[in-house]
């Protein structure tokens, strides 16, 4: 939670936690003032830069719902590779590499979440919040899902004579999906989010 502008509890007890344990502390400042019953109280406000984008609100609820898409669309892609079952989903070194794709698409999903309470005017943890984790999300999915065929190509290799050809072959394609998927969003992304312009406060 940040403060913006707003008055702290009576005793600054939460606001002192806020200012602490928030890596975006540097952006917010302390003033002491006096409310409105004479009573001296600490207010915080944004003191930060601000991230903007060049188009209108109509533009940016678009590019929200392009980025949900995509998010879903990746999550759809991963459980469909997953309900395949290959021969190698059995195998330690293939199923761990294939769970931790999910870690990448939650935060990819969450910072859409996060995309969509925000306006095209950001302060600094919204912006890196949302637009840069699914920037830095969506490169990890994609990292991971190539790591994951070339596992997968190891295992076929070696176990040749042993197994379906046709769900390895299954699941490495979804995993190609995958990846044309993260590379399209990538596209797309630099169209929507590329053109942000940084403002001093």
């Amino acid at each position: 939670m940040f403060f913006s502008y707003s008055e702290c509890p009576r005793d600054g007890y939460k606001c002192f936690l806020v200012m602490l344990f928030n890596r975006y502390k540097d952006d917010y400042k302390q003033v002491q003032s006096l409310g409105p019953d004479g009573k001296l109280r600490t207010v915080t406000f944004y003191d930060g830069s601000y991230y903007e984008l060049p188009y209108d609100e109509k533009q940016f609820r678009k590019n929200k719902i392009t980025s949900l898409i995509f998010s879903v669309l990746f999550l759809v892609i991963y459980l469909m590779a997953g309900f395949i079952n290959p021969d190698s989903s059995k195998t330690a070194w293939i199923v761990f590499p294939y769970l931790f794709i999910f870690l990448p698409i939650a935060f990819n999903i969450l910072a859409v979440i996060n995309l969509f309470t925000l306006k095209l005017r950001m302060e600094r943890a919204g912006y890196e919040a949302s637009i840069i984790r699914m920037k830095n999300s969506s490169m990890a999915i994609l990292v991971l899902a190539i790591i994951n065929i070339v596992l997968d190509l190891v295992f076929i290799i070696i176990n040749r004579h042993t197994l379906n050809f046709v769900l390895e072959i299954s699941y490495i394609v979804l995993l190609l999906i995958l990846i044309i998927s993260v590379i399209a969003f990538g596209k797309k992304y630099d169209k929507m989010f590329g053109g942000v312009i940084l403002n001093s406060n």
